[in-house]
């Protein structure tokens, strides 16, 4: 069965682009606008009055250009907190102000409407050598700058003054979302900036950061760290394999993040498949991955087919349709055959997109944990440079239904489970391991 057409949905917009994934821009990236851009006339050369130009900028676009509030007020919160923000401008580091604007967005309620808080032309922002994640478990160290590798694996007991589960309660509000499960996604790669930390942390008074950390062993290390430049990264990165020493073979949902599509049959007879991005890759346009994924089932009609879009954040929706129909095929050909579809906190955008055309075509067992979005939602990239700072932004501009009617904050897992640090910092896979067992997986 083919997508209906675009004519009869005509609130549906099936093209979707990178979705708050933007490659962090370098200084020379960043440009604000030039003369005769919106926004470039009478730009004050100051940074209080730039700043506060730069946040009336932004109200003004979001009143033009964002899919609601377009057509009907700001939020009242919105209103106060930006003239909270710009009175404390003079008091606050630009790289805390950046941060205050990405709050701002956050009173808009969509994934799509941000402000970047790194990479503005005026501030590019800085870091502690420390990356987070949050699992079951609490939040860890799971990578680190050279030097300090000695720290994969601790657990992050506090910042400054402030305990982890403190900052993560103060994160939450601050975190452009579709739903309630997102900040998981976004809030714990964020905590080692400079300007989140300022906002979010009690006690952090200096250039040097306290830090509390709870090592693999059980000792408690107080640490102080300088902030320093952040290193190049696209948006928000995806988990990658286990970093700490001497960790086993990595899991196989860590082995190939990088590709946008690949599959392979596991030991079990199970077919594997795993779509990482809903983008053409430098090889192999995603049709012909369709092609190759509709030949595979045909030929080998497996009964168990694990679709694993843990890693997906996005990208064009134009191009997932061909995967969908191989999968469609398959169910037909093979009634009895059974179809697995891991989503995790990465999963967002057109990959929301394309796990709702699942939910409402195929007979799909939802495995992991809940996606970052909800069935429908407000979400399209439509960006620009704000004009002193030189801040990225976006206001969200399309709505997409793709399930009509449907209210859900998210395409509730039928099997929920987990990661805990424990299994991953031992390159260990529990979803996997639940639907086919750790000998399949050899």
């Amino acid at each position: 069965m083919n997508l209906p057409a675009r004519s009869s949905l005509p609130r549906v917009v099936f093209a979707m682009a990178a979705s708050t994934i933007l490659t962090i821009p370098s200084q020379s990236m960043s440009r604000a606008p030039g003369p005769g851009a919106p926004g470039a006339a009478s730009v004050p050369d100051d940074r209080v009055n730039g700043w506060r130009h730069d946040i009336a900028f932004w109200l003004e676009q979001v009143r033009k250009q964002h899919y609601i509030y377009k057509s009907k007020p700001l939020p009242a919160s919105l209103v106060r907190a930006a003239a909270d923000l710009s009175r404390n401008v003079p008091k606050f580091s630009d790289e805390r102000v950046l941060f205050e604007m990405q709050r701002l967005a956050a009173h808009i309620g969509d994934g799509h409407t941000y402000v970047l808080p790194l990479g503005a032309k005026r501030v590019i922002g800085s870091v502690i050598p420390l990356r987070f994640y949050l699992f079951s478990d609490g939040l860890f160290v799971i990578d680190a700058s050279p030097g300090h590798e000695r720290w994969i694996g601790s657990r992050l007991i506090s910042i400054g003054n402030t305990s982890s589960a403190v900052i993560l309660e103060r994160m939450k509000p601050a975190i452009s979302a579709d739903n309630r499960f997102a900040y998981r996604w976004i809030g714990p790669p964020f905590l080692n900036l400079r300007g989140v930390i300022e906002s979010i942390a009690d006690g952090v008074t200096s250039d040097s950061i306290p830090v509390t950390l709870r090592d693999r062993a059980g000792r408690l290390h107080k640490l102080k760290f300088t902030s320093g430049p952040p290193p190049r990264m696209r948006g928000v990165p995806k988990l990658m394999a286990s970093r700490r020493p001497g960790a086993p073979t990595p899991p196989i949902w860590l082995r190939q993040v990088e590709k946008n599509f690949w599959m392979s049959s596991l030991a079990d007879g199970a077919l594997y498949v795993q779509f990482n991005q809903v983008r053409d890759g430098d090889t192999e346009p995603l049709s012909q991955s369709g092609a190759a994924l509709k030949q595979e089932l045909t030929a080998k009609r497996p009964s168990r087919v694990i679709l694993d879009v843990r890693h997906n954040n996005g990208g064009n929706s134009y191009l997932y349709p061909p995967i969908i129909d191989a999968l469609t095929t398959w169910e037909r050909d093979v009634p009895s055959g059974k179809l697995y579809v891991i989503t995790g906190r990465n999963t967002f955008s057109a990959a929301q997109n394309f796990i709702a055309q699942l939910d409402r075509r195929t007979r799909a067992v939802f495995v992991g944990e809940p996606s970052s979005s909800r069935p429908n939602f407000v979400g399209e990239e439509n960006n620009l440079a704000l004009p002193w700072s030189g801040a990225m932004a976006s206001i969200s501009n399309r709505y997409h239904e793709n399930i009509p009617g449907d209210n859900r904050e998210w395409i509730e897992p039928d099997m929920k489970i987990e990661l805990s640090s424990s299994h991953y910092f031992a390159n260990r896979d529990p979803v996997l391991e639940r639907l086919v067992g750790r000998a399949a997986l050899r």
